[in-house]
């Protein structure tokens, strides 16, 4: 009875083991990098750029899968409700992240409540642009040829809380220009609109307007970054251009997950995606990508979203700008 007991216990324990293993066994499955835009744009790049790279450390197939709409609101509401067992990433930028929801009647998700924070991994810096066969050729040109011409005063922004308009209102303010908004439904559509000269100006990532740029069929004005650009030298600072030593515009970028994501599970892709972030090939793609490495871990990225929301609410309420 003793040597039956004993060999119960020893396979009680066996499957005890077995089962622990098998919970602790993340990722056994592929992995969705979910970005709530369209492709081709910076930051689904940039998903792209990731995936590759995590798959072999992770073990599993990673890809990335776009959700576009209502300036990232359709899909960062759809990833608010999928499953906390991270298999699903978002994968999103701020502005839009956290002024979107402070700007609707209804917001479709809490930035604070609905997700954890994972690791945000970098930034980019906006460039204010316009028609490459538009009649000037510098900020302070624009804004003569907007005081001569006012019935074509206007800017370009993918919906409300995306960048290019939070930027655009605090541009009005800081100059006194009016500057009309133009709402489109995403950034292609916005640059399609400045290139032809539909609408005079548009404030997008860097990344979005890059290749447009060397192109020659859209021209750079100013930039948003702290100094000026390395890839382009000859285009001033905002900061330059309005006057305002502190004034920037420039989008963050990081990974979240559903709230509610396990702590093993987050510590094990907090961990991963670090080590992607700060590799050679990571550093090598932001920068002909125009983007700079940024990494915060989730409880400094955390801390960072509570500045954000509250930022968020004073640009919401002085720029108004609600859902209309």
């Amino acid at each position: 009875m003793k040597k039956m007991l004993t060999v119960l216990g020893f396979a009680c324990a066996l499957v005890g083991t077995t089962g622990v293993a098998h919970a602790q066994a993340y990722p056994s499955e592929k992995i969705a990098i979910v970005v709530p835009y369209s492709a081709g744009n910076g930051l689904d790049l940039l998903a792209r750029e990731f995936a590759q790279q995590l798959g072999q450390p992770l073990g599993v197939p990673v890809f990335v899968e776009n959700r576009e709409g209502a300036a990232g609101a359709i899909g960062t509401a759809y990833m608010a409700r999928a499953p906390a067992d991270g298999y699903s990433l978002l994968f999103t930028a701020n502005p839009p992240f956290v002024t979107s929801p402070q700007a609707m009647s209804k917001p479709p998700y809490d930035a604070l409540k609905s997700f954890v924070p994972i690791a945000r991994v970098g930034a980019v810096p906006l460039v204010l642009i316009t028609s490459g066969k538009s009649p000037f050729t510098n900020f302070q040109q624009m804004k003569d040829y907007v005081r001569k011409h006012p019935e074509q005063a206007n800017y370009a922004s993918a919906g409300v809380g995306s960048p290019g308009e939070v930027y655009g209102e605090l541009l009005n303010q800081a100059t006194g220009l009016k500057l009309e908004e133009v709402r489109y439904k995403a950034t292609g559509q916005a640059l399609t609109d400045v290139m032809s000269g539909n609408v005079l100006v548009s404030l997008v990532s860097v990344t979005a307007a890059s290749q447009q740029i060397k192109a020659g069929s859209l021209r750079a004005l100013a930039v948003g970054s702290r100094e000026r650009l390395p890839e382009m030298p000859d285009v001033p600072t905002l900061a330059e251009s309005i006057g305002q030593k502190d004034f920037q515009a420039s989008v963050w970028y990081g990974f979240f997950a559903p709230a509610g994501l396990p702590r093993d599970r987050l510590d094990k892709l907090q961990g991963e995606i670090s080590k992607v972030a700060t590799s050679q090939r990571m550093a090598d793609f932001m920068s002909r990508s125009g983007m700079v490495p940024e990494l915060l871990d989730s409880k400094a990225f955390a801390a960072s979203l509570v500045r954000d929301v509250e930022t968020a609410k004073k640009l919401v309420a002085s720029g108004n700008l609600k859902e209309r």
